[in-house]
């Protein structure tokens, strides 16, 4: 099964950078949830872990709602990964197997050295970008499509 929560947590952390840019924050759980196509229930699941590591801050009442706890040349895909997704492995190995030859007597310790060296490479290349670097990107691509579409 594919996780996603990484996945929609930075689409979140993006449309809370695009609120900040047009100084329309704070938004609501409910404004995020509508903008990423889920479930404001796993939203606001979503949001505990960013609202806890201080990336994303809430405040209640009228004018209330989530905003960027930091600004977002300060926020790596790093720290949002490891907020959502803890210490939770990329991927991990099946140990429901019976041990009778050299791959399944092996296997696991194989699988896990290969899954941590994945993870470390993974982590290494989500904490060289910022959350500015990829909003930047996404302006980049807007750019591209809307020329293409014009035929320019």
């Amino acid at each position: 099964m594919i996780d996603v929560r990484f996945a929609t947590a930075l689409q979140l952390m993006l449309g809370l950078t695009l609120a900040r840019s047009v100084c329309a924050e704070p938004v609501s759980s409910t404004r995020l949830a509508e903008g990423v196509g889920s479930h404001p229930t796993f939203v606001r699941r979503l949001l505990v872990p960013l609202i806890e590591t201080g990336l994303v801050t809430s405040s209640m009442g009228r004018a209330g709602g989530l905003a960027l706890g930091r600004a977002s040349e300060e926020i790596t895909l790093c720290d949002i990964y490891d907020a959502v997704m803890g210490e939770k492995e990329l991927w991990s190995p099946r140990s429901d197997y019976p041990h009778q030859c050299l791959v399944s007597s092996n296997f696991s310790a194989f699988f896990g050295n290969l899954a941590a060296e994945v993870d470390t490479h993974v982590r290494a290349a989500l904490a060289c970008q910022t959350l500015a670097d990829s909003f930047a990107m996404l302006g980049k691509l807007d750019q591209e499509r809307v020329s293409a579409t014009m035929g320019i």
